[in-house]
């Protein structure tokens, strides 16, 4: 388990293992997000939608308060560091832990403009 702080410290770790990685499009910090068995999912806070512009733009959604760092991650959470690559062969590739802060990798398709 890993604060924010500690998270944020290790990120520039392990951008520098991962420099030079054909398809790694991220390196990030991001909650840890653990259910313990018997719990629900944590919920999020409730969304409300923008109106749509009157030039046809789709509505935007908004959060209808301001969530704090405890909210997301609740009371003690943890936060990992997440590597986003385009390739799931680079997932072997990665190192699994770095400074003590576990690394999440996730397979994303290829980023292109729309």
């Amino acid at each position: 388990m890993a604060t924010l702080d500690e998270a944020r410290s290790a990120k520039a770790a392990l951008r520098e293992k991962v420099t030079g990685l054909d398809g790694v499009i991220g390196v990030g910090v991001a909650p840890e997000f653990t259910t313990s068995l018997g719990q629900p999912p944590r919920e999020f806070p409730a969304r409300q939608h923008a109106e749509p512009d009157t030039s046809g733009g789709s509505p935007v959604e908004v959060l209808a308060e301001e969530v704090s760092v405890e909210q997301v991650t609740g009371p003690g959470g943890s936060w990992v560091l997440q590597v986003n690559v385009t390739d799931p062969g680079l997932v072997d590739k990665v190192p699994e832990e770095i400074n003590d802060v576990a690394v999440r990798v996730r397979v994303l398709g290829a980023v292109r403009a729309g």
